[in-house]
């Protein structure tokens, strides 16, 4: 879905965008989100997205908040931006950990029985709401005496309020405040439920995973709150997940970190500290992601400019495996040539952006031949192709026009450039740290911003009129 956006936005094909949509709204509405506490579960065994496999990934939720966000930004329909509110409380609530990072999984069944924590009788749900709350929960989660689910009913939302309103002949916001109150008294009653069990590992790749979810949602919501649980729980993983030698663990449990992180791992983090840069503008997440794939380079290098996926000082194997395939995570591979384009710009190396191009042609028979089963690096492609843009932005303290700018910059959908930020009073600190913004003034004592393509700068621009104009310019 992701994909699709980038395709929209790049070709103005409308079905791309409606095809996302649509999706995102089916399954947001469908059996295989939980409608009362939120969180997507695995799969659906059935095309309409109503009966799933109850078990519940933190991947599948990270890689869905992201495309949530994106639709929102693209499309501009706050349901979508309600929608991943809606999935990070859930994460807040069960899947993430005193410290702050987010646990794996949680478990399909409960007492033995698959499902059994989610559904629920038509008996059930008017003993706990009373008629008046139940009237409106029945038909709008479609309950029945009978049941889809083993004479029990998953529930699922194919009426809105406003339809469920007009056929009760009652005001709609009657109707959606009714609803929130049987949403949550049926999940204060389920809490008391035996649960499934929770898979409570700490992986390193799918915590990246969420964060970068988080990051982008705190800064297209300006939400710090959202941003604050993103970076704690990267200072989670940067603390207990890695040495100071710069080595990740994959897997943190109980206290323990252990096995060898995997070039997922690496590219994930490496990514997601980009995407809190993006978000906070603290230049260490760049410094950070550039060391992680200076390891990636020294540990994971195949001769062809592929990435292996264990490390040269790892368990040794029979065959150390490369792949671009990306199944329920991006792969090593699809990260690694994102990481390194974002980060050819940041740090002004050409190497970098020709490490991604060595990528790319070494996949390219697979992407050529079974491109959706590479639909992350497929999305690493585009920003190639697309002509990956620079934007270096230099601002003043407590300036409105300042604030417009990065305003403007946080919320709209920009798949093929970066974004740098600093004030003018810090411009020569952070330059060194991140080369982009190196030597960067204001111009005519105005907010400025330089766009760039691969170093070549057009002339700086004071404007948030004049920046669109050239983020749009192909």
């Amino acid at each position: 879905l992701s994909l699709l956006l980038r395709h929209y936005k790049r070709t103005g094909h409308a079905n791309s965008l409606t095809i996302t949509e649509n999706t995102l709204k089916a399954m947001k509405f469908g059996g295989i989100y939980d409608q009362v506490g939120g969180g997507l579960s695995r799969y659906s065994t059935d095309y309409k997205w109503l009966v799933p496999h109850f078990e519940k990934m933190l991947y599948d939720n990270a890689l869905f908040g992201t495309a949530l966000i994106e639709t929102y930004q693209v499309s501009g329909k706050k349901e979508f931006s309600d929608f991943a509110n809606d999935l990070f409380q859930y994460i807040d609530r069960d899947m993430t950990s005193q410290e702050g990072a987010f646990f794996s999984a949680e478990d399909a069944d409960s007492e033995g029985i698959e499902g059994k924590f989610y559904v629920w009788t038509q008996e059930e749900v008017e003993k706990i709401l009373g008629r008046k709350t139940s009237s409106f929960a029945i038909p709008y989660y479609n309950i029945t005496p009978k049941g889809n689910f083993d004479g029990k009913n998953i529930l699922n939302i194919t009426r809105g309020p406003k339809t469920i309103a007009k056929e009760l002949g009652m005001q709609e916001v009657t109707v959606i405040n009714e609803l929130q109150i049987a949403r949550d008294k049926l999940l204060e009653i389920r809490s008391q439920r035996i649960r499934p069990l929770l898979d409570d590992k700490i992986l390193t790749s799918w915590n990246a995973l969420m964060i970068s979810a988080m990051a982008k949602t705190g800064r297209v919501m300006e939400d710090a709150d959202r941003t604050e649980k993103a970076a704690r729980a990267m200072k989670f993983i940067l603390t207990h997940l890695r040495t100071s030698e710069g080595k990740l663990f994959r897997r943190y449990r109980d206290g323990e970190a252990r096995y060898d992180g995997y070039l997922c791992d690496y590219t994930a983090t490496a990514i997601a500290c980009m995407d809190l840069y993006e978000a906070t503008y603290e230049s260490h997440y760049i410094e950070t992601a550039r060391d992680l794939m200076q390891r990636v380079e020294d540990k994971f290098c195949n001769e062809n400019g592929t990435f292996h996926e264990t490390a040269s000082d790892g368990e040794e194997l029979l065959v150390r495996q490369v792949s671009g395939y990306d199944g329920v995570e991006p792969s090593g591979n699809s990260n690694a040539a994102l990481a390194f384009l974002r980060l050819s710009a940041y740090l002004a190396e050409p190497k970098m952006f020709l490490k991604a191009e060595k990528i790319f042609l070494s996949f390219s028979d697979e992407l050529m031949e079974f491109g959706l089963n590479s639909a992350f690096m497929l999305q690493a492609l585009h920003l190639y192709l697309g002509g990956l843009k620079e934007v270096a932005v230099v601002g003043k303290r407590n300036d409105p026009a300042t604030q417009k700018m990065l305003d403007t910059l946080r919320k709209g959908f920009y798949p093929i450039a970066v974004f740098a930020f600093a004030y003018e009073d810090e411009i020569e600190n952070v330059g060194k740290r991140i080369p982009l913004l190196k030597d960067r003034k204001l111009v005519n004592g105005k907010v400025t911003a330089y766009f760039c393509r691969q170093g070549t700068c057009l002339t700086p621009v004071n404007s948030v009129e004049e920046l669109l104009k050239l983020l749009s310019y192909e």
